[in-house]
C-alpha cells in the first residue's frame, strides 16, 4: 500500500526546544513521555485507529518513538509492536548521506496491518526501510505518524514523479533502488545538474568525515 503523506503531530522546532527533548533523545522514557504529552494537544485523531503500531526502536537511545507509540495505544485500539529493532549503522544528517544510508531491521512481524511511529520526518529513509521490512514479512503498512516534521509531509512518490526522475536521469536505477526513494529524496535529486555531482558531494562528505 502506497502512503502518500506522513501524519505530522507538531514541528521539529517545537520538539527540540522542549525541555524534555535532550534526555528523551538519550533514551530517558519518562522524559520522552512528558515530551509527547506536551506536544499532543488533541488525541481524537487516534481514536479510530486499530492495528499494530510499530515504533522505530533502537536497542539504546532515543525513547521518543516508543513514547509516541505508547501514547497512541492508550488513546486507540492499536496494539504495540515492540519486537522490531533498527540495527546500529552509522549515517550522516545530510540528504546525500541519507541517500546512501540503508537502515537494517530485525525482529518478529505478526500478520496484520501496521502503523509506523517515529520522532522526526526528514528524508523518510528510515520509515521507508521499516515499511519495506514489515511488508516483506507479511505485514501491511497503512500509515505513519511522526511527532515532528518539516513543512512537507509527502512520503512515497506517485508514478508521475518517478517518470520525471527517470526522464532526467535514465540511469538512476544503476545508483539507487527507485522503489526505496521517498518524495524528499527525489525532489533533491531533481535539483542536481548531474548524478556525477551527487557522487562528488558524497565523496567530499566522506573525506571530511575521515578527518573528524
Amino acid at each position: 500500500m502506497r502512503i502518500e503523506k506522513i501524519h505530522r503531530i507538531s514541528t521539529v522546532l517545537r520538539m527540540k526546544i522542549n525541555s524534555n527533548y535532550h534526555l528523551a533523545k538519550q533514551g530517558d522514557i519518562e522524559s520522552a513521555q512528558h515530551l509527547v504529552c506536551q506536544l499532543i494537544h488533541d488525541n481524537s485523531s487516534f481514536q479510530n485507529l486499530s492495528s499494530f503500531v510499530c515504533p522505530v526502536l533502537k536497542h539504546s537511545g532515543n525513547a521518543i518513538p516508543m513514547a509516541l507509540a505508547k501514547f497512541m495505544t492508550f488513546n486507540s485500539n492499536l496494539t504495540l509492536c515492540d519486537s522490531v529493532f533498527l540495527q546500529h549503522t552509522a549515517h550522516g544528517s545530510s540528504m546525500v548521506e541519507r541517500l546512501y544510508y540503508h537502515p537494517q531491521f530485525s525482529g518478529t512481524v505478526k500478520p496484520g496491518n501496521y502503523i509506523i511511529a517515529d520522532d522526526v520526518y526528514t528524508t523518510g529513509q528510515t520509515l521507508k526501510y521499516l515499511k519495506n521490512y514489515l511488508e516483506s514479512r507479511g505485514g501491511n503498512v497503512t500509515g505513519a505518524w511522526c511527532l515532528g516534521a518539516g513543512p512537507s509531509t509527502q512520503f512515497e512518490p506517485n508514478r508521475l514523479l518517478v517518470r520525471i526522475l527517470l526522464a532526467k536521469f535514465p540511469s538512476i536505477s544503476n545508483y539507487f533502488d527507485i522503489d526505496c526513494l521517498t518524495v524528499p529524496q527525489i525532489h533533491y535529486l531533481l535539483r542536481l545538474s548531474s548524478l556525477n555531482r551527487l557522487w562528488e558531494i558524497h565523496s567530499d562528505n566522506q573525506l571530511a568525515l575521515s578527518f573528524t
